[in-house]
């Protein structure tokens, strides 16, 4: 049985977006513009995902507030598509599953439903060198001093990491880190891709001196990735 999206917005660009990304993914989009509709229409059909558009706030936790109560919604995850300032109860209040960050491209949306609803593509993955990690970094925010966490997925292009909830999005400016086994020390702007339920934070790196991501790339080239380290193992 094919997988089923259901997605609430009013904004054109958005709804092109994800029906283009989701049909890709061989998922079937419903698209609803009304709050009402689509509470209705999560009663009586069954959706894999809920997409919703923040751009109405209160209306988005309406939608995603009515399917946690709702038996054909139970094993159906939320998706927040949300401005990067946007305000965390929407998330917390509606336990979404994930919240992708504006602006919103299709590799963005393509990895993030892929990832909440476990599918893989195998060229995907190959083109992906992620390397599970456990590295202490620091977080430099507006108002807030150094922040410390963990990276437990790191790539060239970015990393993840658990913050928790009381550290705003909008605020995260910085990262820094020093690479295991070198001296080398990375530190990037920050541009925060997702977060999840959990507090759980992807960030891509939006600038970095080229030393430094010249020592990152070689220092992720001499480490094995999560599917090379699986192959290895099976």
């Amino acid at each position: 049985m094919s997988l089923r999206a259901l997605l609430f917005s009013r904004d054109e660009p958005i709804i092109r977006l994800v029906n283009q990304v989701l049909q890709d993914l061989g998922i079937a989009v419903t698209h609803s513009h009304d709050a009402q509709d689509a509470v209705q229409r999560l009663t009586d059909e069954h959706f894999d995902a809920i997409l919703v558009d923040d751009a109405d706030a209160s209306k988005a936790i309406r939608v995603l507030a009515a399917a946690k109560s709702l038996p054909s919604c139970q094993e159906s995850v939320g998706i927040v598509l949300a401005a990067s300032t946007t305000s965390l109860a929407l998330a917390e209040d509606a336990r979404s599953s994930l919240v992708l960050y504006r602006p919103l491209s299709a590799d963005r949306l393509r990895n993030g439903v892929k990832s909440v609803l476990n599918l893989r593509s195998g060229e995907d993955e190959r083109k992906s060198h992620r390397v599970p990690v456990n590295i202490p970094a620091t977080l430099q925010c507006i108002g807030i001093d150094g922040v410390l966490v963990f990276l437990n997925n790191l790539s060239a292009g970015g990393a993840a990491f658990l913050v928790g909830r009381s550290v705003p999005p909008h605020s995260i400016q910085a990262i820094e880190f020093e690479l295991p086994e070198t001296k080398a020390s990375v530190k990037a702007s920050l541009e925060v891709v997702w977060r999840d339920a959990e507090g759980r934070m992807g960030v891509h790196f939006a600038h970095m001196e080229p030393q430094q991501a010249e020592s990152l790339e070689k220092w992720l080239a001499a480490h094995p990735s999560s599917q090379q380290a699986h192959s290895a193992n099976a």
